[in-house]
């Protein structure tokens, strides 16, 4: 699978090879959909109990408490809606969660662990960061790359895979890559705005 990279912009490649346009015509064009998310973020309170127990062998709750011993156990982190950026219309949100916060001495950098689920007009996709390739990024220098809203931008990316999904989305897998520009507002510790954020899906 290609992947591909925006400049600033977070792309997100997802294999779905059991989607077809005739599932979903107006969110799966045949040949996959662009959808982009953009400005503030909201906390995201997204039930855990309605997370399915078990994803294609995942638990959500085990990933979730198993940290290293003296660390908390994984937050919820953002809600954003996302829509069609052809039809600019709402086509659902994105709820993430996040663990292991860490990153260097000097602050320049920060990285974690993330889950992802998608919920998508045709269903609900879900995502994990991996191993080597979880979220991270280093903070541009605020004169350079003026924040809008937090205070400092945080450039990075991310590699993982499509655990599952409902619906059209039952037998969605394969690898997914994430390119990232985020504001942070330091006072909350999280991610408060989005420049411009874009999931690309392919089939």
């Amino acid at each position: 699978m290609n992947k591909t990279m925006l400049s600033t912009l977070l792309v997100t490649l997802l294999a779905l090879p059991n989607v077809s346009a005739a599932d979903d015509a107006k969110s799966q064009p045949a040949n996959g959909s662009i959808i982009v998310a953009e400005g503030f973020s909201a906390a995201n309170t997204y039930p855990i109990d309605d997370i399915p127990a078990d994803i294609n062998g995942f638990s959500f709750v085990d990933w979730c408490n198993d940290v290293p011993a003296g660390q908390p156990t994984c937050i919820p982190t953002v809600e954003l809606e996302v829509f069609d950026v052809k039809k600019g219309k709402s086509i659902g949100f994105v709820y993430a969660w996040g663990k292991e916060f860490g990153g260097s001495a000097d602050g320049v950098t920060l990285v974690f662990k993330e889950f992802i689920l998608l919920e998508l007009q045709g269903g609900q996709l879900y995502t994990l960061s991996q191993e080597g390739g979880h979220p991270g990024g280093a903070f541009a220098d605020p004169s350079i790359i003026i924040p809008k809203q937090g205070d400092q931008v945080l450039l990075g990316g991310a590699e993982g895979v499509v655990l599952g999904g409902t619906g059209v989305y039952a037998g969605a897998s394969g690898a997914y890559s994430t390119r990232l520009k985020v504001e942070v507002d330091f006072a909350s510790g999280l991610f408060v705005y989005y420049d411009e954020l874009y999931f690309r899906f392919r089939e």
